[in-house]
């Protein structure tokens, strides 16, 4: 059946880094798959960080990477919210330390 945003994998993701760009086929370029950018996207906001689909398991590989285009959404999010003082990697990790959450690896 169709996948609902509460149909996922659980991966342990402290200190995975997140891509340094998004991959080509991330959903959220421009023409990216829109039905996967909507399951990632109520995901990442009320339950978790999505990892690359094309670094991990949809390869049949073990996830490496968190996804560039589902944390630059969050950290737009967080940050209009007023949770990050800017949307960069850089307020994530210091707002992670803050809360004592291992932040993503550089």
């Amino acid at each position: 059946g169709r996948s609902r945003p509460t149909d996922m994998k659980t991966h342990p993701i402290q200190g995975m880094p997140v891509m340094a760009a998004r991959c080509k086929t991330c959903p959220f370029n421009e023409g990216g798959c829109e039905e996967v950018r909507t399951t990632v996207m109520a995901r990442i906001m009320t339950m978790a960080s999505q990892t690359c689909h094309t670094t991990g398991v949809a390869h049949g590989r073990p996830d490496t990477h968190l996804c560039r285009g589902a944390r630059d959404v969050q950290l737009r999010a967080f940050h209009a919210l007023g949770v990050l003082s800017e949307p960069t990697d850089a307020a994530w990790a210091a707002t992670c330390g803050q809360l004592g959450i291992v932040p993503p690896a550089s």
